[in-house]
């Protein structure tokens, strides 16, 4: 047990025990003071769309607050609510700063169902409310852009706590 515990505390996430000494999956909290090295200054996005990704990936939409950090605290991933994930996609490769960002149930991003494929340049790595254009959804296998769709941060760190 003490090694699962472990082991989760090493990819960045805080969790309480339970009496029984288990993960208690309900009391679960990322500590918010932590700072990833890329995209840190967002604490909520929200999502939205009036086209395609409105009609066909609707439950994707909405807001996500800051649930973790992956790759010893690289980037972090944003939770729904309803239990979807602003993820990095599954063919990220931070040590090239390629990583898309995807909307999934799973962090990691496999099967998603919303993806922005201009992710990246040799330089920087881009936060998702960095990109204005590029956002795709899937409809019957197929993507298709939304340009209507945006993610926005609702919530910044305190501009102090940025530095520290």
């Amino acid at each position: 047990m003490l090694l699962i515990v472990a082991a989760l505390i090493l990819f960045g996430e805080s969790f309480a025990l339970n009496k029984n000494g288990y993960v208690n999956r309900s009391e679960a909290v990322w500590n918010r003071n932590i700072k990833t090295e890329y995209c840190f200054q967002c604490l909520e996005v929200e999502i939205t769309s009036t086209g395609g990704a409105a009609q066909y990936q609707a439950n994707r939409l909405g807001r996500y607050k800051i649930a973790g950090a992956l790759w010893d605290n690289m980037v972090p991933y944003f939770q729904s609510e309803n239990g979807q994930y602003l993820t990095p996609g599954p063919t990220s490769n931070p040590g090239y700063k390629s990583v898309p960002w995807v909307i999934s149930e799973v962090k990691g991003g496999m099967n998603a169902g919303i993806q922005n494929k201009l992710h990246s340049n040799e330089y920087h790595i881009f936060c998702p409310w960095e990109l204005s254009e590029g956002w795709e959804y899937v409809h019957q296998f197929q993507w298709f852009v939304d340009p209507t769709l945006q993610v926005t941060c609702v919530e910044f760190k305190e501009i102090a706590d940025q530095y520290v």
